[in-house]
């Protein structure tokens, strides 16, 4: 198992056109997902679906390493909102960079927008997760994945 979280993600930016500006989806919290900023990966039908793809001319190409080698990939700074969604409250919004991935079929949060929404991952092999400020007083469950 691994930890799976609920999200809201935000179109940053004025926007004209008939597509959302907002999905609500699970995010695979990735600790091995090493960006050194606030990015997420989002598969190709997620971005369609805000209206992203394809990529807009702010976009740039970036070669970053995945686990099968090098890959070439647009890139969107600051451009979406992210915030985590539960039962009991939502976590706090956090401006985010776009990765568009082709090979990736989940929402994947880097290991610094993990921490800039706050999650605390207790025990990944569980999918046992909570909010910084809940350390030691609540362990949330994981969601189930939503495969784009």
């Amino acid at each position: 198992m691994a930890v799976r979280i609920r999200v809201s993600i935000e179109r940053a930016g004025a926007w004209k056109g008939d597509r959302p500006a907002e999905i609500r989806t699970v995010a695979l919290a990735n600790s091995g997902y090493e960006a050194g900023k606030s990015d997420l990966s989002l598969p190709i039908a997620a971005a369609n679906l805000l209206g992203l793809w394809p990529p807009p001319p702010e976009a740039h190409r970036e070669v970053v390493q995945a686990y099968g080698g090098l890959l070439e990939i647009a890139a969107l700074p600051d451009a979406v909102r992210v915030r985590v969604l539960t039962s009991d409250r939502d976590g706090p919004v956090v401006n985010a960079g776009v990765l568009f991935t082709q090979t990736d079929n989940e929402v994947v949060l880097s290991d610094w927008l993990v921490g800039a929404l706050a999650i605390v991952l207790l025990e990944p092999g569980i999918g046992a997760w909570c909010f910084r400020d809940e350390l030691g007083q609540r362990n949330r469950a994981s969601e189930a994945p939503v495969i784009w």
